[in-house]
C-alpha cells in the first residue's frame, strides 16, 4: 500500500465515523462497524443508504402495491387461455421487477392462485412506501397464505436440531412454536412434563454406545403430511455419529471407517400454534 491509498482510507474512515455518530445521535440506533476488514468505501455507501432509508422512512407515505406499480392494468384470470398464463406471470413479475419488488412462493401453488395473489390480492395491500435505488421490497406467498407443509416442517426441524445441538429448554419453547407448554404427551398418549419430554428426546439421540464420539451428519427427510382433526407428520432423521473408540453392538456403515449410521423413523403429532405455525405435541418412532 502506498501512501497516497493509506492516507485516502484514513480519510474515508474518519468519514465514516462521523457518518455513524450522526446516525446515532439523530435516530438513536448504534450502527457501528460490523466488520472491520469491510473496505471504507463500502461502508461509507452503505451508511449512506442508511441515512436515505431513514430519512424516507420519517416521511413515508402509505400507498397500496398497484400505486407503487403505476397502476398497470392486469387482465383477467378468464381473459387468459391456460397455455398462456404462464407468460402473462412472467408479464407481471417483470412489472414488479421494474419497480424494485420480488415475489416468491416457498411452496408448490397453482399458476392460477399464484396469478390472482399477483394481480387482484397483493395489488390492494398497503405499505409504507419507500423507494432506494439498489434496495428492493420482497414479499413471499405464503406470508399472505400460510403453507401446513412449510410450517410443519419449520416446527420439527428446529426441533430436532435444536435438541441435536443440545439448546437450552428456552430456546425450544421460544414463542411462535417448536414445542407445546401444555398439552405434551409420551408416544403412548400419556400426559408428560415439558422437562421429561426434553430429556427423553435428548437420551434417544445420546443415549447410545459409549464409544460414539459425536454427531457427523444428520439428514432429515419428510415422507408423509396428514393434515385433519390431528396434524401427523412423517418423518426420517438419519444420523452419522463418528466413533472415538469400538462402539459394541454398532457396525461401521463402512467397514473399516469410524463412522456408524443410525436411522430414526419418527410420526410426529402437531397443533396449530396461537402465534402461528405449529408446536410439537408427541412423537412416536415409526417401524
Amino acid at each position: 500500500m502506498d501512501y497516497s491509498e493509506d492516507s485516502h482510507n484514513f480519510y474515508l474512515n474518519e468519514q465514516n465515523k462521523k457518518k455513524r455518530k450522526e446516525l446515532e445521535e439523530k435516530y438513536g440506533a448504534d450502527y457501528h462497524k460490523v466488520n472491520e476488514e469491510t473496505p471504507p468505501e463500502i461502508e461509507s455507501q452503505f451508511l449512506d443508504n442508511i441515512k436515505k432509508f431513514e430519512e424516507q422512512w420519517e416521511n413515508a407515505e402509505t400507498k397500496k402495491v398497484i400505486e407503487i406499480l403505476g397502476n398497470p392494468h392486469f387482465k383477467k384470470l378468464e381473459e387468459i387461455k391456460p397455455e398462456e398464463l404462464s407468460g402473462e406471470i412472467d408479464k407481471v413479475l417483470e412489472i414488479y421487477n421494474q419497480h424494485q419488488i420480488n415475489i416468491d412462493a416457498l411452496d408448490e401453488v397453482t399458476e392460477e392462485d399464484f396469478y390472482r395473489f399477483l394481480t387482484e390480492e397483493l395489488p390492494q395491500h398497503e405499505t409504507t412506501f419507500i423507494q432506494i435505488e439498489g434496495m428492493t421490497t420482497n414479499y413471499i406467498y405464503e406470508e399472505f397464505h400460510p403453507s401446513n407443509k412449510l410450517d410443519a416442517k419449520q416446527s420439527i426441524e428446529d426441533f430436532l436440531l435444536g435438541i441435536l445441538n443440545n439448546a437450552k429448554k428456552d430456546f425450544l419453547i421460544r414463542q411462535g412454536g417448536w414445542i407445546s407448554k401444555e398439552k405434551l404427551m409420551d408416544s403412548d398418549g400419556t400426559p408428560i412434563s415439558l422437562d421429561d419430554f426434553i430429556t427423553k428426546s435428548r437420551s434417544l439421540f445420546f443415549g447410545l454406545p459409549s464409544g460414539i464420539k459425536k454427531v457427523e451428519e444428520r439428514e432429515i427427510n419428510f415422507i408423509d403430511f396428514d393434515f385433519g382433526e390431528k396434524n401427523l407428520v412423517d418423518v426420517d432423521l438419519k444420523l452419522r455419529y463418528k466413533m472415538g473408540h469400538s462402539a459394541r453392538g454398532s457396525k461401521p456403515a463402512v467397514a473399516g471407517s469410524n463412522i456408524i449410521e443410525k436411522l430414526f423413523r419418527f410420526r410426529f403429532e402437531l397443533e396449530r400454534s396461537e402465534y402461528g405455525g405449529f408446536d410439537i405435541v408427541r412423537y412416536e418412532l415409526r417401524k
